[in-house]
């Protein structure tokens, strides 16, 4: 027989514990991010996707609200990341192209304000897990940035294995945890990371916390679990790893929201899931793989494959369930979304998010009528269902977009949102007003508006070229004749009329076949600090009779802009009344490393050369 005393010490733990999950269901709900990294548009079953196994993504849709136009700010992993983390636009929060995986390199500015400050100040427990690529210093990693916890690596990539960035040399381990190196040889980083979510909510679930849950998944390497690569075994490549890597992906999320349940914490927390942008189509991914279903473009570009990315938001307590907003919406959103939903008044002035309480509430229109991009040198606005673009890329189509009709492509999405059809020269007053529209922007340029392309006719048109050094082959321009076919390249630097050279110079022999006279040497060039790329350090022309004994060089040396929002491409020329020889040597000279103003200063500096004009 059992005693009162008994009784009473077995039911008081009930009573506490009774207490404790009352406390629980009336505090401040939790919030917990999970942001996908180069997930395609359409890559969940809930979006479309006919080959894929998703089931906790969703679940997540199922239990809450889906968007069928959400966006992000840049189409490429940092200034992404900076936006969704500060409500600002990249180039507002600093910025405005990726950070380097260097450590010792900074990134977004500390005086910006994130989320995870928003958040602490409001009395949440806050952890980074997974990918930062945001800066790598460590006033710029997450502990300087408003968390209290991290874990994860500080570069754009890792092998999920060794955690080390292999990208380009010297290799180099990435995984850190609060600050400090860690290593988990041979340990898969997808469960490291599931792990330690568990832990923290664990840890943390008797208050309100925020997770910033940025799973490195799909991006390159492709690393999927056994399972799953013997679940899509019938699938041909690039598709079949990169399915595989989703699914694995799908499975920790399952992990996460597993957890929640059996804490019985689901229904007061708020699950945001997201990409970061398009998929990728590079090579490390094998080409290809993602999905970005009737869209044009992937990763790196502004068609809406780049930067239109699958979201939803599950708050079981508070917001519907199994719906669909097709309202347009953006990364930059989601901390004023989450401050409103969270009771936080406090918020960080200058935001160019918005609230999407009522959006997801009560179906009311989109905050905003109109929203601007701006990437490497492309740009883009959208304003309704118009959609302009500047210097538009689509590497899913090399070849597709023409360098002199398409430099400025209209569509109207709700007519057409594949964008395949360029309607600028059946509209010319609407491409007027939403290149009026762009230029009113803080961070627009005259020079960001398309002008013709060059012509340029001059001596050394048709004559022998020989490159002395050899360009990064993936922007050779076709071959050495493309820098004397006449034939000037666009603003945007990757069009196939420029020739890149990373980290090294660029020199050239050109024989005329015979004694010539000549008076200048013009040369093009490019500078897109966010993409690394910067002018020369300086030109040197000198000519030869024999191709042995060179004269003495001219030299030109070059200013570059500092500034990483600045796109500017110019000629340079060279002047001389007496220059005349059979071969000319021109050596441009590349800056070799990116200045100490530039984020990733001591990277190899890119150099984008074009026409070499001899007259």
């Amino acid at each position: 027989m059992i005693s009162r005393k008994t009784l009473l010490s077995i039911a008081l733990p009930a009573t506490l514990l009774a207490g404790q999950t009352v406390a629980a269901q009336n505090k401040q709900p939790n919030v917990v991010i999970i942001l996908t990294d180069d997930q395609g548009s359409i890559d969940m079953n809930c979006y479309g996707a006919k080959d894929l196994t998703t089931p906790h993504m969703d679940q997540l849709a199922e239990t809450g609200v889906k968007f069928t136009q959400f966006y992000v700010a840049a189409p490429v992993c940092s200034p992404s990341r900076a936006s969704m983390l500060t409500g600002q636009n990249p180039h507002a929060a600093g910025l405005p192209g990726n950070a380097s995986s260097h450590a010792g390199h900074t990134g977004m500015p500390t005086e910006k304000v994130t989320i995870a400050e928003v958040m602490k100040e409001a009395g949440y427990a806050t952890a980074h897990i997974g990918k930062w690529h945001v800066g790598y210093t460590p006033e710029t990693m997450p502990l300087g940035q408003g968390f209290d916890y991290s874990f994860g690596h500080m570069g754009g990539c890792i092998d999920n294995y060794s955690h080390f960035f292999y990208w380009n040399g010297p290799n180099r381990h990435d995984l850190w945890e609060n600050g400090k190196e860690v290593w988990h040889d041979g340990e898969y980083f997808g469960q490291l990371m599931a792990d330690k979510a568990v832990e923290f909510i664990e840890e943390h679930q008797a208050e309100p916390f925020f997770m910033y849950y940025a799973i490195n998944m799909p991006h390159y390497p492709l690393q999927p679990k056994v399972k799953w690569r013997e679940h899509y075994k019938d699938l041909d490549m690039p598709r079949r790893d990169y399915a595989a890597f989703i699914s694995t992906m799908d499975d920790y999320i399952g992990q996460l929201l597993a957890t929640l349940d059996r804490l019985s914490l689901r229904e007061n927390t708020i699950v945001i899931l997201q990409s970061d942008h398009g998929h990728s189509t590079e090579d490390r991914t094998f080409g290809g793989g993602g999905n970005a279903g009737p869209y044009r473009g992937c990763k790196f570009t502004l068609f809406e494959g780049g930067i239109r990315v699958p979201s939803i938001i599950s708050y079981p307590k508070a917001i519907p369930q199994n719906t669909t907003r097709h309202q347009m919406a953006f990364n930059v959103d989601w901390l004023p979304t989450l401050a409103d939903y969270c009771g936080i008044q406090k918020l960080p002035g200058n935001l160019d998010g918005k609230s999407l309480k009522k959006v997801i509430n009560k179906d009311k229109a989109s905050p905003h009528e109109m929203f601007r991009w701006k990437s490497g040198a492309s740009w883009a606005i959208r304003k309704g269902d118009w959609k302009l673009i500047g210097f538009p890329q689509d590497p899913v189509n090399p070849g597709s977009l023409h360098p002199d009709n398409d430099q400025l492509f209209l569509v109207n999405l709700k007519q057409d949102n594949t964008e395949m059809t360029n309607l600028a020269n059946q509209y010319p007053e609407k491409v007027d007003e939403l290149t009026h529209e762009y230029l009113e922007w803080d961070y627009a340029n005259e020079e960001d508006i398309p002008t013709k392309r060059l012509q340029i006719k001059h001596k050394a048109i048709g004559q022998t070229i020989e490159l002395k050094t050899n360009p990064h082959p993936k922007y050779s321009a076709g071959g050495a004749t493309a820098l004397i076919d006449g034939e000037t390249g666009t603003r945007l630097f990757n069009d196939g009329f420029w020739m890149g050279f990373n980290g090294n110079d660029l020199e050239a022999i050109i024989d005329f076949q015979s004694v010539t006279n000549f008076n200048q040497v013009s040369v093009g060039m490019v500078q897109d600090a966010e993409s690394w790329i910067f002018f020369p350090e300086s030109i040197e022309v000198s000519w030869s009779d024999d191709g042995k004994s060179y004269s003495r060089p001219l030299t030109k040396n070059i200013e570059s802009l500092e500034s990483m929002g600045r796109k500017s491409s110019k000629r340079v020329m060279l002047q001389q009344e007496d220059m005349h020889g059979r071969f000319v040597k021109v050596i441009v000279k590349n800056i070799g490393t990116c200045p100490k103003w530039h984020v990733a200063k001591g990277e190899k500096a890119w150099m984008f050369i074009d026409e070499i004009a001899i007259n």
